[in-house]
C-alpha cells in the first residue's frame, strides 16, 4: 500500500491518522463514561454503606423505642403490682385464700389497670386465682424468678417464660402482714401476643421477632416462629454476655440486617431478646431503585458534555486550524511572509498565535536580510571568480617568466661550459709556455744552434697567443652576456617576488571570504533550524554553502603554504643570483686582467719577433727577456687558476639557478593547478549561490 504524501514528502504508511478533534471527543467521552461509571458505582457503594448504616441508626432507634415501650410497660406493672399488693382486701383474700373476693377485686382492676395477665399467689407460689388465660388456678410459679424473688420478700422484674406466657414483662411484689410473706400479685404483659409485634411492625416499619432464650417464640418473619437461633457468636455475645448484637443474619435462606438486644432482668441476667431487623433485599430494592434514578440521569448529563465538549473542541480545533493553514499555504503556495493569523481570544492558543505571528515577523525580517546577504554574497562570488580569473592569468605568465628565465640559464650554462673549457686550454697553453720559457731558458746557451727552432716556437707562440686573445674576447663577451642576462635574471625574479606577494594577498582575501562564507552558512543554518520544517531546504543549501566555504579554506590554506614555499624559495634564487652577479664581475674583472695579460705575452712575443731577427746579437736581452716572461708567466698561470676557479663557481651557481628555477617552475604548475581548482571552486561557490537566491526568492517579504 502506497504511503500517503504530504508537502512532497512520503508520509510512513504506519502512521495512524486519526484527527486530533476525534481523539480529544473520544477521550472525553470516555473520560466521561468512566466518571459516570465511576460516581454511580461509588455513589451506589456509598448509598449501601450509608442506607446499611441508617439501617442500622433506625434499628438501633428501634431498639431504643421497644426499650422504652417494655420500660413503660414495667412501670404500669410496677404501679399495679404495688398497690394490688398493699391493699387491705387483697391482703385479707391472700390470707384467707378467698377466691371470689379475688374475682370482685380482678373484676375492678380489668376497668382500671393495664396488663396481658394477671394472678395472685400464697406464699408456695401456687396461684390463688388468676385474672386472665395465662395462669391458671393452682398452677404453681414458684420456678419463676421474680415470683420467687417476691416470695422471699423482695419485688422483681422479669423477662421470662411464667406459666403459659412463653415471653413476658413480668412483675411480682410480696403481699406481707405485719412482715409476714403471704404470698405474691404478679402481673405481666405477654410479648408474645403480637401486640407489641403489631406495634414494632406499624410504628418502625421493621421485622421484629421475641426470643425466650434462643427459640423464638413470636415473629413477624413469615417461618420463624418456634426455630432455634443457630448463631452461637449471637448467642454468646446477646444471652451470655448481655451485649447487643449488629449485623447480618441470614433466616430461612434470606438476608437480614438487624439489631439483637438482651431482655435483662432486675438482676443482669438475660432470659430471652428482641430481634429488629431490615430485610437485604429491601436496601437492594431501594439500590436498584436508585441506580435506575442515577443511570438516565448519568446518561443524560454525560450527553450534554459530549456535546458540550463538542462544541468547544470543535472551535478550539477551528482556531488552530485557522494557524495550521496559515502554515499550509506558507508551505504549499507562493511562501508569503506577510500574512497574519488573526488573534480572537487571548488564550493558550492565542499565545501560539501571537507566538506564531511574531515568528512569522522574525522569519519575514530573516528573510529580508537573507536576501540582501545573498545579493552580496553573488557580488562577492563574482568578485572572487574575477580575482580567481586574474591569479590564473598571473600565474600563467609567471609559468612563461619562469620558462623565459629556465630557457636563458640553460644558454648561459652553456656559454659557461665553453667558458670552462676554453679556460681549460689556456690553463695547457700557459703550461705549455712555462716549459718552453724553461727550455728556452736551458737552452740559451744553445741559443744559435736552435734559434730556426725557437723561430718556430715563437711564431707557435705568437699563434696560441693571437688563439688565447680571441678566446679572452669571447670569454669576455660572454662574461658580459651572463652578466647582463642575470641583471635581467634578478629584475624577473624580484618581479616574480612581488607578483607572489600578490598572490599572497590575493589568497589572504580568498581565505577570508572562505571564512566569511562559512560564517555566513553557520548563520543561515541557525536560521534554518530556527524555521524547523520550513526552513529543512534552506538547510540544506547552508551545509553545501558551508562544506564549499571549508573546500576553499582548505584549498587557499594549501595555496597559502606552497606560495610561502615559492617565496622563500625566490628569495633563495635571489640569493644565488646575487651571487652569480658577484661572482660574473669578478670572473669579468679577472678575464680583463688576464687579457692585459695576454696583450702583454703578444707585445713580447712581438719583440721575441723582432728580436729573432737580431738573435745573436741580442742572446742577452733575449735572456732578460726569457727572465720577464718566466716571470710573466708565472703571474698569467696564477691568473689563470683564480679564472677557474671563479669559472667552476659560476658553473655551480648556473647549476644550483637552475635547479632553484626548475623548482619554481613545478611550483608554479601546481600554483596554477589550485588555481584551476580555486576557478573551479569559484564556479560551485557561484552555482550554490544560485540554489539559495532560488530558494529565498521563494519567499514573499
Amino acid at each position: 500500500m502506497a504511503g500517503k504524501i504530504v508537502n512532497n514528502k512520503p508520509v510512513d504508511p504506519n502512521a495512524k491518522d486519526i484527527q486530533i478533534q476525534t481523539k480529544l471527543i473520544a477521550l472525553i467521552g470516555g473520560v466521561i463514561l468512566v466518571a459516570s461509571v465511576a460516581v454511580a458505582a461509588v455513589s451506589l457503594t456509598v448509598f449501601a454503606k450509608n442506607q446499611i448504616k441508617a439501617t442500622e441508626t433506625q434499628l438501633l432507634h428501634s431498639a431504643d423505642g421497644a426499650m422504652s415501650v417494655t420500660e413503660d410497660w414495667l412501670l404500669t406493672l410496677k404501679t399495679a403490682a404495688s398497690i394490688s399488693a398493699r391493699r387491705a382486701d387483697v391482703v385479707e383474700a391472700t390470707y384467707y385464700e378467698d377466691k371470689d373476693m379475688f374475682k370482685e377485686i380482678v373484676d375492678t382492676y380489668s376497668e382500671d389497670l393495664d396488663y396481658s395477665c394477671m394472678a395472685f399467689l400464697n406464699e408456695e407460689g401456687v396461684v390463688i386465682y388468676g385474672g386472665q388465660d395465662g395462669f391458671k388456678q393452682g398452677q404453681n410459679l414458684s420456678s419463676s424468678y421474680a415470683v420467687g424473688k417476691a416470695l422471699s420478700g423482695q419485688m422483681a422484674y422479669s423477662f421470662e417464660t411464667i406459666g403459659d406466657i412463653q415471653c413476658s414483662v413480668t412483675y411480682a411484689y410480696p403481699v406481707k402482714d405485719e412482715g409476714k410473706i403471704l404470698g405474691a400479685v404478679v402481673f405481666s404483659y405477654d410479648l408474645a401476643d403480637g401486640d407489641f409485634l403489631e406495634l414494632m411492625e406499624k410504628s418502625y416499619d421493621v421485622e421484629c421477632t421475641i426470643f425466650s432464650k434462643d427459640l423464638r417464640v413470636s415473629s413477624t418473619i413469615p417461618g420463624g416462629e418456634g426455630t432455634i437461633l443457630d448463631n452461637q457468636v449471637i448467642v454468646n455475645q446477646v444471652l451470655n454476655n448481655g451485649e447487643i448484637f449488629r449485623g447480618e443474619n441470614k433466616i430461612r435462606g434470606k438476608d437480614y440486617f438487624g439489631v439483637y438486644f438482651p431482655l435483662k432482668n432486675d438482676e443482669e441476667s438475660v432470659d430471652g431478646m428482641i430481634f429488629i431487623a431490615k430485610s437485604l433485599e429491601d436496601i437492594e430494592a431501594i439500590k436498584y431503585t436508585t441506580l435506575k434514578i442515577v443511570i438516565p440521569v448519568s446518561a443524560v448529563l454525560a450527553i450534554i458534555l459530549m456535546l458540550v465538549s463538542f462544541r468547544f473542541i470543535h472551535w478550539l480545533m477551528w482556531r488552530i486550524e485557522n494557524v495550521t493553514k496559515q502554515l499550509r499555504e506558507m508551505a504549499t503556495g507562493e511562501a508569503d511572509l506577510t500574512k497574519r493569523v488573526t488573534l480572537r481570544v487571548l488564550d493558550e492558543i492565542g499565545d501560539l498565535v501571537i507566538n506564531f505571528n511574531a515568528f512569522c515577523d522574525k522569519l519575514q525580517t530573516i528573510i529580508g536580510e537573507t536576501k540582501n546577504s545573498k545579493d552580496e554574497l553573488s557580488l562577492a562570488g563574482t568578485n572572487m571568480s574575477a580575482s580567481t580569473q586574474d591569479t590564473a592569468s598571473a600565474i600563467t605568465q609567471i609559468i612563461a617568466n619562469i620558462d623565459s628565465i629556465s630557457h636563458q640559464i640553460h644558454t648561459q650554462n652553456q656559454s659557461v661550459q665553453q667558458t670552462a673549457g676554453a679556460v681549460d686550454e689556456i690553463s695547457a697553453n700557459i703550461n705549455s709556455l712555462n716549459q718552453m720559457i724553461e727550455n728556452q731558458s736551458s737552452g740559451v746557451s744553445q741559443a744559435s744552434a736552435a734559434v730556426e727552432e725557437m723561430i718556430g716556437n715563437i711564431s707557435s707562440v705568437n699563434h696560441s697567443v693571437e688563439k688565447m686573445a680571441s678566446s679572452f674576447k669571447e670569454l669576455e663577451e660572454n662574461a658580459n652576456t651572463g652578466f647582463k642576462m642575470q641583471n635581467d635574471v634578478n629584475e624577473r625574479i624580484l618581479q616574480i617576488e612581488t607578483q607572489s606577494e600578490m598572490l599572497q594577498d590575493a589568497n589572504t582575501a580568498i581565505s577570508s571570504i572562505a571564512e566569511q562564507t562559512n560564517l555566513l552558512a553557520m548563520n543561515a543554518a541557525i536560521e534554518a533550524a530556527h524555521a524547523g520544517e520550513a526552513g529543512k531546504g534552506f538547510a540544506v543549501v547552508a551545509d553545501e554553502i558551508r562544506k564549499l566555504s571549508e573546500t576553499s579554506s582548505a584549498q587557499s590554506k594549501t595555496i597559502g603554504e606552497q606560495l610561502t614555499k615559492i617565496k622563500s624559495q625566490i628569495g633563495e634564487v635571489v640569493a644565488a643570483s646575487n651571487e652569480s652577479s658577484r661572482s660574473f664581475g669578478v670572473v669579468s674583472q679577472k678575464i680583463q686582467e688576464t687579457d692585459q695579460l695576454v696583450m702583454q705575452i703578444r707585445a713580447a712575443m712581438d719583440e721575441q719577433n723582432q728580436g729573432s731577427q737580431q738573435i745573436t746579437s741580442a742572446l742577452k736581452t733575449m735572456n732578460d727577456s726569457t727572465q720577464e716572461v718566466k716571470a710573466a708567466s708565472i703571474e698569467m698561470s696564477n691568473g689563470n687558476k683564480l679564472i677557474l676557479e671563479e669559472v667552476q663557481s659560476l658553473q655551480s651557481a648556473t647549476t644550483e639557478m637552475k635547479g632553484s628555477m626548475d623548482e619554481m617552475s613545478n611550483g608554479a604548475r601546481k600554483i596554477n593547478e589550485t588555481g584551476a581548482a580555486l576557478s573551479e571552486i569559484s564556479g560551485q561557490v557561484q552555482g550554490a549561490i544560485g540554489k539559495i537566491g532560488s530558494q529565498i526568492d521563494l519567499f514573499r517579504v
